[in-house]
């Protein structure tokens, strides 16, 4: 006896096509609660695969024909070197950008891509709950983020009008997966949503996707289980899961102009946020991304220009993966392929995956084909003949690649920072971080993440005239080497632009290696500061000195696991902080 799901499950397979196999699986099967289960998982599948499986499974089958015929996607296109900014905190271009920016920050939202456990870190949780630094307790990636988002709402409120002050918000959406969707949720109710409110963060899930083990795009199936094999669709997916779930409507309904894609442990990729803002409403960019230099060759995706070789008219600024890169532009662009230019960089910049999107255009154009982003697929053949698999394979997207949905000229470009500006993530567990370290590339480990961090503001600090004294000694961390000099956990409610951090300092203030700083809160102001060893704490409307802060090795034994991915442990002295305090808070 079939039920109503077995009925209908079969009944998706039969539009599907070539799931002939499947279908008798199903029928034969003696098990009628086996029937029941995989019946429901593939009616689940149906609802969750982008545009639904038919539709997943006839692009899958025209992608795994060209992949068998060996097409190369980018056949048609010349490689150029794209248009694009490199913005240099201080500089009058930096200035202006950020100060148009300011102006812009009441027309965003932030979309956060976290649906990543800190298994590749040797954490057991989400990465979004590691701390960004542990010179504070609880200062999260979370929380860290959802500080920004209030930072936002404060300085935007002056470009909006009186009456609607009161119920203004900066919207807030992040992207989970099976994996951390409960992880997050109960993360942000520990915390009461950090003050954010639940009604005003959208939470989007990731689904994965029917695995397929033929050109005919056949989905597999664990026979042992009795459950079709699924894996994931690729972080692309958010583009669908903001249309699917009418996230992106509601900020376009808003009048939101720009949504801003940040990853789940990159903190310093919204320092470059008034900045970016301002270069993509001057130059009505609908995309938008923030880029490093790269080296020629960087194990890093680049961002090039392709310029259609029939129709120059047609254009995309998109990103080329790395392994995909030195051929092309040998190719069609330079023999010697993807060498230096006069600043000894790639004429290509890399790609850090913070995007900006112009939600208007954005919508529009998600709605012409229903959140889909153009897919790949990548099949690992078994034979010459290409028509066997190795394992199953699925379609993936790539959030970066929305630019296949244009052609216009002047739609899309970049904007570059110098690396230690906007670049710093944590994904490497320590072992793997050492070893970078060796080779003398990034470590993308998590000690490095919160130097990284502290080093951000100490240069920031430094350009608008605090004397930063540097600590030139390095010291072993379990494999990696770190010279800590002063420890400033700067939140974005103190300050998010470079105007608005050089006015926190008057007259003459020092900061020694051995001075910590913790910046909490706006209403915060220093003059002749002189902190020679010892911390600073500035919250809850008061000043608070206590014992010098300083980073060790720690145990990998008996330290806690936050320590242990770290490689390093922050301890604090009973000493007293030394040196001139500051005077009172000052008025503006």
């Amino acid at each position: 006896m079939q039920t109503s799901h077995i009925q209908q499950a079969i009944s998706i397979l039969e539009d599907c096509g070539h799931q002939q196999e499947l279908i008798e699986l199903i029928k034969g099967r003696a098990d009628l609660q086996e029937q029941e289960t995989i019946s429901k998982q593939i009616i689940r599948l149906n609802s969750v695969t982008p545009t639904g499986m038919k539709n997943y499974l006839e692009r899958a089958r025209g992608l795994l024909e060209e992949s068998m015929k060996g097409v190369n996607p980018f056949d048609k296109y010349k490689p150029e070197v794209p248009t694009g900014y490199f913005l240099k905190p201080g500089q009058q271009e930096f200035l202006e950008f950020e100060k148009e920016g300011v102006k812009q920050l009441k027309d965003t939202g932030i979309v956060l891509i976290a649906g990543g456990l800190g298994e590749r870190l040797g954490y057991s949780g989400i990465k979004i709950d590691l701390p960004v630094c542990t010179i504070e307790e609880d200062y999260c990636y979370l929380k860290y983020y959802a500080q920004y988002v209030h930072a936002i709402r404060d300085r935007a409120l002056p470009f909006v009008p009186e009456a609607e002050r009161a119920s203004f918000y900066v919207p807030f959406c992040i992207m989970v997966s099976d994996d951390t969707n409960d992880r997050t949720i109960a993360l942000l109710e520990k915390f009461n949503y950090f003050g954010l409110g639940k009604d005003k963060v959208d939470i989007i899930k990731q689904e994965n996707v029917p695995a397929l083990i033929n050109n005919s795009a056949k989905i597999a199936v664990d026979t042992q289980n009795f459950r079709v094999v699924t894996k994931p669709h690729g972080h692309g997916d958010v583009h669908n899961l903001l249309f699917d779930s009418g996230v992106a409507k509601k900020w376009n309904d808003m009048g939101k102009k720009w949504m801003v894609f940040i990853q789940d442990t990159n903190a310093l990729a919204m320092k470059a946020l008034p900045s970016i803002l301002g270069v993509s409403a001057q130059n009505n960019w609908q995309m938008n991304t923030v880029c490093v230099p790269r080296m020629p060759g960087e194990s890093m995706g680049a961002i090039c220009r392709l310029v259609d070789e029939a129709d120059p008219s047609k254009e995309i600024v998109i990103n080329v993966e790395y392994n995909q890169l030195d051929a092309l532009l040998k190719a069609k662009w330079n023999k010697e392929g993807d060498v230096k230019n006069e600043q000894g960089y790639s004429h290509f910049p890399g790609n850090t995956n913070t995007l900006v999107f112009k939600i208007p255009e954005y919508y529009e154009n998600l709605k012409k084909t229903g959140g889909v982003i153009p897919e790949f697929v990548n099949p690992k053949y078994a034979n010459a003949e290409k028509t066997l698999f190795k394992s199953p394979t699925r379609l993936e997207c790539m959030m970066q690649d929305y630019p296949k949905l244009l052609s216009s000229v002047g739609e899309v470009g970049f904007t570059m920072y110098e690396t230690w500006y906007c670049f710093s993530p944590a994904k490497n567990n320590i072992k793997d971080a050492a070893a970078c370290i060796t080779k003398g590339i990034p470590s993308y480990g998590a000690a490095e993440a919160e130097f990284n961090f502290y080093n951000w503001t100490n240069k920031m600090l430094q350009l608008v005239g605090v004397d930063v004294q540097y600590a030139s000694q390095k010291q072993d961390f379990n494999g990696m080497q770190f010279a800590f000099g002063p420890k400033v956990l700067l939140d974005p409610m103190f300050a998010i632009t470079y105007d608005e951090l050089e006015t926190k300092f008057k007259g003459k203030n020092k900061l020694s290696k051995e001075a910590s700083l913790v910046l909490l809160e706006k209403e915060v102001y220093f003059e002749n500061l002189d902190i020679d060893q010892g911390t600073l704490v500035c919250k809850n409307g008061g000043k608070q000195p206590k014992g010098k802060i300083v980073f060790q090795p720690c145990d990998m034994l008996n330290d806690t696991e936050i320590y242990k991915i770290k490689a390093t442990c922050p301890s604090t002295s009973e000493a007293s902080l030394k040196g001139a305090l500051p005077a009172s808070d000052l008025s503006q």
